[in-house]
């Protein structure tokens, strides 16, 4: 009973009415967790969103921003729902790139189908570029340890299948890239169709007819100005003499007479021919349009030999050398191709074959005339094959033969450039006749005695290696070997490859496989290797205008005591004095001599 009283005088409590103290923790967590409840069609919360706006107020601290606020809030919605296509701000493409990635897109595209034609299918048939696959040629320079990126060898490429669709060439490659101070230019190796060497044929001898009608009557108008300034001359003579024969003046030595006959113009080699043999284009960029370089002259080569000029990028940008150089960086850079061609184009022994080897069914007889009829004549009369063929027989040479020291393996199939700037040497003096011999009438027959006597003016022909002449004949520059060889991998020499560089054309490279493939591409600045620093070419003396001697000499006053000993030396001599004389002749006489020097005194004081 006692515990049932307790009870009742002590009721139990009741959780309901006590006051509830707030949970400060407990209250931001429910706080939080509710802000941060993702909208069902945005999938974004209101939590995000205020730490935004607020960030973004904060760092720009605007004034008045509590009539702003709803302007922030909109900003940074719409930069957070922007369009899923529009990556601008989230990736940063560089400018260059971005114009680089412009140019490339058309090459991307596919090629649109050819429309009907009725022209001759031969006549449509464009270059062959299945050798022309970059990409395998950029496996094998890539272990050679030269190349350019992928992505450019992959877009040269695709611009190269655009090429050919729209230029009349025959065959077409990748020849290298050339190194500029401001840009670089990528090189194109082509030979043209026969129709188009034609017509290229055809316009460069109307080009020459017109230049040579230009320049005789260029002559004949300078002959007439200085026939009529002769006249003019001498009307004037005539009358300077009338006026001036009363006074007396020193005569002057004779106008100076120009000696000097300029050589005969070298002519250029036509298209298809010689250093002109093969068509060069060029461009900046894959993606750009390319650009037919013109034909080298010969005038062009040696310059080009005598100065050392870097490439800018720009085509028309002129050169300020010397000696001069004849046109512009176009011309420059077509006359360091034809050098660099010349010079570092090498290929295996074997790979390559004159005419006259290849087939086996064909009588002699008819091969000695094809032959004849298409090889040009040495200057001493033998005959020079400039013509070859791709061996069919060719299968390869070992690895041991292609990376021989001596390079008795590896050919040169390009030709010589002779110091003349050609390929086959031009006789200046054909004749080689004296100036002033005279023809012989053609009844007139030659002397056996004149036969022997030398020619006036015979030039003396220029000589170069023939045509798959051996590397191993190249002479070397100041004791430093032409050419390097090596191999790509000692370990697995099944699979490796040989690869020969150019020490006289740094940049100039090439591998051979084992097999029948092979390649050469440059890429450098253009230059030939110096062992010393370049010097340029002296300037001529000063020719002397009038001959030498005392009208034109300068000559220092003499002095006083020079003077006095030109008058001493100018005394006349004393008279010998007579020994043996009479009392009364010598008295006479010398009373005589003194009244004669008496009368000379007073004459000389008159």
């Amino acid at each position: 009973m006692l515990q049932d009283y307790d009870d009742f005088n002590h009721p139990p409590e009741d959780d309901s009415l006590k006051p509830i103290v707030p949970d400060a923790d407990n209250e931001f967590v429910r706080a939080k967790t509710f802000l941060q409840t993702g909208s069902t069609l945005t999938g974004d919360n209101l939590y995000d969103h205020l730490t935004d706006v607020l960030n973004k107020i904060l760092a720009e601290r605007p004034e008045n921003v509590i009539d702003f606020f709803e302007e922030y809030s909109r900003k940074v919605k719409e930069k957070r729902f922007r369009p899923l296509t529009d990556h601008l701000e989230d990736i940063y493409v560089h400018p260059p790139r971005y114009k680089l990635c412009k140019k490339w897109q058309p090459l991307l595209m596919p090629l649109q189908p050819d429309e009907p034609s009725t022209m001759d299918p031969e006549d449509m048939e464009i270059a062959d570029m299945t050798h022309n696959n970059m990409l395998l040629l950029l496996y094998y320079f890539e272990q050679a340890g030269v190349g350019l990126p992928r992505s450019e060898m992959f877009a040269i490429m695709m611009s190269m299948m655009r090429f050919v669709k729209s230029e009349p060439v025959a065959s077409v490659r990748f020849w290298g890239k050339i190194y500029g101070d401001y840009k670089n230019y990528l090189v194109l190796e082509t030979e043209l169709k026969d129709e188009e060497l034609v017509k290229r044929h055809e316009s460069t001898e109307s080009k020459r007819e017109e230049e040579l009608k230009m320049k005789e009557e260029a002559e004949t108008a300078a002959q007439m100005v200085k026939e009529e300034q002769s006249r003019i001359d001498q009307i004037q003579e005539i009358q300077g003499e009338e006026s001036t024969s009363s006074r007396m003046f020193r005569p002057l030595p004779p106008l100076p007479v120009n000696h000097y006959e300029e050589p005969p113009e070298i002519p250029m080699e036509p298209p298809g021919v010689g250093v002109n043999k093969k068509v060069y284009y060029v461009c900046n960029e894959a993606g750009d349009e390319w650009i037919q370089l013109p034909d080298v002259t010969p005038q062009q080569i040696k310059a080009a030999r005598l100065i050392r000029k870097t490439i800018t990028g720009n085509l028309e940008q002129s050169l300020c050398t010397y000696p001069e150089f004849p046109g512009v960086e176009m011309n420059y850079l077509r006359a360091q191709i034809a050098r660099i061609s010349a010079g570092s184009q090498i290929s295996p022994l074997g790979y390559y074959t004159f005419s006259e080897e290849e087939g086996e069914g064909v009588d002699e007889e008819e091969e000695e005339e094809e032959d004849e009829s298409e090889q040009e004549l040495h200057p001493k009369g033998t005959p020079m094959k400039t013509d070859f063929t791709e061996n069919s027989r060719f299968d390869g040479l070992p690895l041991n033969d292609l990376l021989d020291p001596s390079m008795a393996f590896w050919v040169h199939h390009s030709q010589y450039i002779l110091p003349q700037g050609r390929t086959t040497w031009w006789n200046p003096n054909p004749d080689g006749e004296l100036p002033g011999e005279e023809e012989q009438g053609e009844g007139e027959e030659e002397d056996e005695g004149d036969r022997d006597k030398p020619r006036g003016n015979m030039a003396e022909p220029e000589t170069g290696p023939p045509l798959l002449t051996s590397l191993g004949e190249d002479s070397s520059l100041d004791a430093v070997a032409p050419w390097s060889v090596r191999t790509s991998s000692n370990i697995n020499p099944t699979m490796a490859i040989s690869i020969v560089r150019s020490n006289i054309w740094p940049g100039a490279f090439c591998f051979a496989t084992q097999g029948k493939l092979f390649e050469n591409i440059y890429l450098g600045d253009g230059q030939k290797y110096v062992s010393h620093n370049y010097t340029p070419q002296p300037l001529p003396p000063v020719q002397q205008d009038y001959p030498i001697g005392p009208e034109i000499m300068e000559i220092d006053d003499p002095t006083g005591a020079e003077e006095e000993a030109w008058r001493i030396a100018h005394l006349p001599p004393e008279k010998p004095v007579k020994e043996e004389l009479g009392e009364g002749e010598g008295e006479g006489e010398e009373d005589e001599d003194e009244e004669d020097e008496d009368e000379e005194e007073d004459d000389e004081e008159d």
